[in-house]
């Protein structure tokens, strides 16, 4: 683990996302998206949520398709789509949705349907992946704010932050929008 410290955003982004290309191996990878979908199948408040808002996940993210695959059955699961440059929602997965990865960042979202469309005051829970997060829980993210903006219109969710777990900061830098987590998960 790497302790970053004194960098704004921008460049702690561009050190761990190149930290991620050069250290993270697939089997790092693997291990940690294994522990991470592990201890939120455990986790009180995951078992006791109807509605969770996870994610299909970004390289260097821990990989939460098998608790998605593993949970769908008995709960009502919703991943992000990007709707706009500025905007994400979540949309339910059902039996029949079809996930499509034909948008900037190659990540798969199932297509806009109005039917499958979560209001953000329903979810129960949201794992929101970060490149990494500090002692307080604050996330470092992509940078364009989606998250932030989501989270702020679903108050009443518990959110857990995951990550990989490569790097750790003791405090980020902070902006007025960002929201901490209630917890962070960490694969390493």
């Amino acid at each position: 683990m790497c302790r970053l410290v004194n960098m704004d955003k921008k460049e702690l982004r561009r050190v761990l996302r190149r930290m991620s290309r050069e250290d993270l191996t697939p089997e790092m990878r693997n291990k940690a998206s294994e522990h991470v979908c592990n201890m939120l199948a455990v986790h009180p408040r995951f078992q006791d949520a109807k509605n969770v808002g996870l994610y299909m996940a970004l390289p260097d993210e821990p990989d939460v398709s098998s608790l998605i695959r593993q949970s769908e059955k008995e709960k009502n699961i919703s991943v992000p789509r990007v709707i706009d440059e500025e905007i994400i929602r979540f949309y339910r997965l059902t039996g029949n949705t079809e996930l499509c990865a034909d948008n900037k960042f190659g990540i798969e979202e199932p297509g806009e349907n109005e039917q499958t469309l979560v209001d953000p005051q329903e979810l129960d829970l949201i794992v929101v992946p970060a490149l990494c997060f500090d002692k307080k829980g604050y996330r470092l993210g992509r940078g364009k704010g989606y998250y932030d903006r989501f989270l702020a219109l679903c108050p009443q969710a518990y959110k857990i932050g995951v990550t990989i777990g490569m790097m750790s900061v003791e405090e980020l830098p902070g902006d007025p929008w960002d929201l901490p987590m209630h917890e962070v998960i960490s694969g390493m």
